[in-house]
């Protein structure tokens, strides 16, 4: 490989090393500061006589100390904490609970044959779902969700969060997409497949899946 082609892998590989920055503080520390911010504005619309017993107000201040922590883990170079503390299905509890404060109807079904799965898989699963959360909280008005993590026999890992909300053009160039590419970078990255359908008035359906031969890794716990 001669210099100026030596050159440009180095470059390529650096710009997709900082996009891949970009995704995580997008996915990660961004997202726990808007759902802050929804609920101080919820607070603020009806405040409550005690602040301190307020249910707006208490999460408000627990992902804003969840954002203080994920922002030196991330400087560390680290994963989500709630990972590492919880494991991917209790940490994916963690984001439908605080869904479940505006869309009261949302199932999460899992079946996990392992534990644990490779750290990087466990890293991806959990931002994309914090992601399809935070955009059906924000644009998609829905009163029912779904998101279901299922590990087939042979070791495939498959992830699904379908709303029924007000759905989009999925055909057409969006702009402010930066969220759905994402999710579909993260997948594509770590070996895996995705697919991302929705349609005006029907909802919007977020599939992803990821072949055994990554899921049956070894983990770098």
């Amino acid at each position: 490989m001669d210099t100026q082609k030596l050159l440009k892998n180095v470059l390529e590989k650096e710009e997709h090393h900082r996009q891949l920055i970009a995704y995580e503080i997008h996915d990660g520390i961004s997202q726990y500061l808007s759902a802050a911010i929804m609920h101080l504005e919820a607070y603020k619309a009806n405040p409550s006589d005690n602040p301190e017993t307020d249910q707006n107000m208490t999460g408000a201040l627990r992902l804003l100390r969840e954002a203080s922590r994920e922002t030196r883990h991330l400087i560390a170079g680290l994963r989500p904490p709630a990972l590492d503390e919880l494991g991917v299905i209790d940490a994916l509890e963690m984001l439908i609970a605080d869904v479940r404060l505006e869309i009261k109807d949302i199932n999460f079904r899992h079946n996990l044959h392992e534990k644990r799965l490779p750290t990087q898989i466990e890293v991806t699963l959990f931002r994309i779902s914090q992601e399809s959360l935070t955009n059906i909280r924000k644009h998609s008005s829905a009163n029912q969700v779904r998101v279901e993590l299922i590990q087939e026999e042979g070791g495939t890992v498959s992830l699904t969060i379908h709303d029924d909300g007000c759905g989009f053009d999925s055909m057409s160039q969006r702009e402010n997409c930066f969220g759905l590419e994402g999710i579909r970078q993260r997948a594509i990255h770590n070996g895996g497949t995705v697919s991302i359908h929705s349609l005006p008035a029907n909802g919007t359906t977020v599939h992803v899946k990821f072949p055994a031969s990554i899921t049956r890794g070894t983990s770098q716990l």
